[in-house]
């Protein structure tokens, strides 16, 4: 099972973008606000910028990982200029965590954490229908337990 983050998360972080160039624009247009000034209007449009940017980061990094759940275990890839996989194998999986903020839990999106037993860390952000890939995870550790208990 290979898979990207959530249209609808993405949209919704596009969203908050828009919101913010728009109170950007009404402050600058309307507000007639000098950047260069010092002043109360200026700190908040600064402070505006500097979340739309952590923001768009965030959406540019989710564009660039690609997940993939498979037999041999859960794999991050990362893709920019070089390729990064990092692959947990489920023998080595400590804990897996389930997270849906209050806009993911509306709009059936949210985000998966794999913990490895070498402190390694997947976290599977913005998908939709988490609840399917962690039960999937769930399962395919179940059946490794079940494996290594007949073994013995």
């Amino acid at each position: 099972m290979k898979f990207k983050t959530s249209i609808v998360s993405q949209l919704f972080e596009i969203a908050l973008i828009l919101l913010i160039a728009l109170v950007l624009f009404i402050l600058i247009s309307v507000y007639n606000v000098n950047l260069l000034k010092i002043s109360f209007a200026s700190i908040f449009w600064y402070i505006l910028l500097i979340i739309g940017f952590v923001i768009l980061d965030e959406i540019l990094v989710r564009k660039l990982y690609t997940y993939e759940i498979d037999e041999a275990g859960i794999k991050e890839t990362f893709m920019l200029f070089s390729k990064k996989e990092t692959l947990i194998p489920y023998s080595n999986v400590t804990k897996v965590d389930l997270r849906k903020p209050f806009v993911g839990r509306l709009l059936n999106y949210g985000d998966i954490e794999v913990v490895g037993a070498s402190a390694t860390k997947i976290v599977i952000k913005g998908i939709r229908n988490p609840e399917r890939v962690y039960q999937e995870i769930s399962k395919r550790l179940e059946k490794l337990g079940k494996v290594k208990e007949e073994s013995e």
